[in-house]
């Protein structure tokens, strides 16, 4: 069996308007370094990482924190789906020059504001992804513990059944070239999707789900901040 190896893309050329700051999100600090810098440290920090590439808008300077040899950077668009899909085609560019069997290659999109996993979490992640090769790819979630409303307007139209009901969090899994080829068919057929799990639906794939992390959490507003913040200060606690 061909072993396979994983790189992430990390895309991180939006703003984050929903934080309502001045900078882009990714560059707000957390005790004293970035969110950017944070999701890095935890990304090359995991073993099946061979290395990954970070997408920023092309206006986007700031130099990052860390430096590694399997660590790159590219340059995005406007929607999450440009950006990965640079991040897709810069990596199979990379790869091949290095000489790298693209069929043996699993890529991991992980939000740039979701830094809160372990390292041990997200290996355990990898390590299970990588010995069940799901077909579809794969998706950390978690199962929703709230009642579900579906809503229209400022009105409940109906309750949806929660046992069948998952949030989606990221890493998001699945082979480069499937990834690939999937991403450039929304690009062609201007499909609006807002994850890669998203992607592979569309295409007719279904990710296998493996269950998340609450503190996995996305960043969104400045309460999540807080939040991520004092989680961070007990963790370290606890070091």
């Amino acid at each position: 069996m061909i072993k396979k190896e994983i790189y992430f893309i990390i895309p991180a050329a939006g703003i984050g308007t929903r934080m309502a700051v001045e900078k882009p999100k990714q560059y707000l600090e957390i005790n004293g370094q970035t969110i950017l810098t944070h999701t890095l440290k935890l990304l090359i920090s995991v073993p099946e990482i061979r290395g990954g590439v970070v997408v920023l808008s092309k206006e986007d300077k700031t130099p990052l924190a860390i430096e590694n040899d399997h660590l790159w950077v590219t340059i995005g668009g406007e929607t999450r789906t440009d950006s990965v899909f640079a991040g897709l085609k810069f990596l199979s560019q990379k790869l091949t020059s290095l000489g790298k069997d693209l069929s043996s290659i699993w890529i991991a999109v992980h939000d740039a504001a979701r830094p809160g996993l372990t390292s041990l979490e997200m290996s355990h992640f990898f390590q299970s992804v990588l010995k069940d090769q799901p077909e579809g790819g794969a998706i950390m979630a978690l199962p929703a513990q709230d009642t579900i409303k579906l809503v229209e307007g400022a009105c409940i139209t109906k309750t949806l059944n929660r046992d069948q009901i998952w949030l989606a969090q990221t890493p998001q899994m699945a082979p480069l070239e499937m990834l690939l080829s999937s991403t450039e068919k929304i690009m062609m057929d201007g499909a609006n999707v807002t994850d890669e799990a998203s992607v592979l639906e569309y295409n007719g794939y279904f990710p296998k789900v493996y269950r998340g992390y609450h503190h996995n959490f996305k960043i969104t507003y400045p309460e999540d901040l807080k939040l991520m913040s004092l989680y961070f200060s007990e963790r370290e606690k606890c070091e």
